[in-house]
């Protein structure tokens, strides 16, 4: 249901609105429509990666992509959190990953076997050292994925500096200098935690023409980066196999009469190869056999290819 707001809200609302456009009327800057491309990447990215450290399901999205000043991007971080400064040597400045205490606490829970239950209780503002080294292991992660993500648009070397948890000292840049704040959300284990990448805007500016036009990367010489993201997030999905030993027809009635004890023939011999099937799609065939530990085992002796595709019955060519 919408909300009536009073004459006196709405005269409020508006007057923030008009503070909002002088303050960014100060600054002289382009959008760079592709940090909002580099942003879902890096949300799909984490997605991928994080599940490798965690062993549960991470769900990562781009929240938002905003452009504003230092110090109203380290107000609105919420405390306690983890400050990671990276080093950029190919930018004109540091990086900062800001890490909420959901997503990092509940990330080191699950590194360290926990199984994270209901909303998180700290008794201290505090973070003691163990935690700050797991900080520091996410920030590392964040930090290469980052780097991936931004290959598709310039080679830009980063590594993790060091980890802070005082705002004050982590200031990338002048409190009234432009940056930009990608601030992610980051859902695992029941939690919603928030992790931000805020990137100071004159650090931008060796890369800043590829930035500011949509274009989806370069040939180089390391080959596509986004190949092999793409090849090694294939090479991490599950995937489910049924080893199959046969099917067989039976009338309806016959089930029907079945009772706990009853023998059921399947017309095969010992010695009667298993079909692995993934997605409804025959792949192998397989033996059934046992290993030593007494598990029952298949061997897999052909692979079953793919039938091509026909037209009304006829191969295409």
């Amino acid at each position: 249901m919408n909300k009536i707001m009073t004459p006196e809200e709405i005269a409020e609302n508006g007057k923030g609105v008009i503070d909002e456009i002088i303050r960014m009327s100060d600054f002289n800057f382009d959008r760079l429509p592709m940090l909002d491309i580099i942003g879902e990447r890096l949300a799909d990215a984490l997605t991928a990666v994080l599940p490798d450290v965690t062993g549960v399901i991470v769900e990562a999205s781009l929240n938002s992509l905003d452009y504003l000043p230092m110090a109203q991007a380290i107000d609105g971080i919420s405390m306690p959190s983890f400050f990671g400064i990276v080093e950029a040597n190919h930018l004109n400045g540091a990086i900062l990953l800001a890490l909420d205490s959901t997503f990092a606490l509940t990330t080191m829970e699950l590194m360290l076997g926990g199984s994270p239950k209901g909303e998180l209780k700290r008794q201290s503002e505090e973070f003691t050292a163990i935690e700050r080294g797991f900080a520091r292991r996410i920030g590392d992660i964040l930090t290469v994925e980052l780097r991936r993500c931004l290959a598709m648009v310039a080679d830009v070397d980063m590594e993790l500096d060091r980890i802070e948890t005082d705002p004050d000292s982590s200031m990338v840049t002048q409190p009234t200098s432009l940056v930009c704040r990608m601030r992610f959300a980051v859902a695992l284990a029941g939690r919603t935690g928030m992790f931000d990448a805020i990137i100071p805007y004159d650090a931008l500016e060796p890369i800043r023409p590829k930035l500011g036009k949509i274009h989806y990367g370069e040939p180089n010489e390391d080959g596509s980066p986004w190949k092999d993201q793409l090849t090694g997030q294939i090479e991490r999905s599950v995937v489910e196999l049924e080893a199959v030993l046969t099917e067989i027809e039976l009338p309806i009635q016959t089930l029907l009469n079945w009772k706990p004890g009853e023998t059921v023939n399947l017309w095969i011999e010992e010695d009667h190869e298993a079909r692995v099937i993934c997605a409804e799609t025959e792949m192998f065939k397989a033996l059934m056999g046992k290993r030593n530990n007494g598990n029952t085992a298949i061997r897999i002796t052909e692979r079953i290819e793919a039938e091509e595709e026909t037209d009304h019955g006829r191969d295409i060519d």
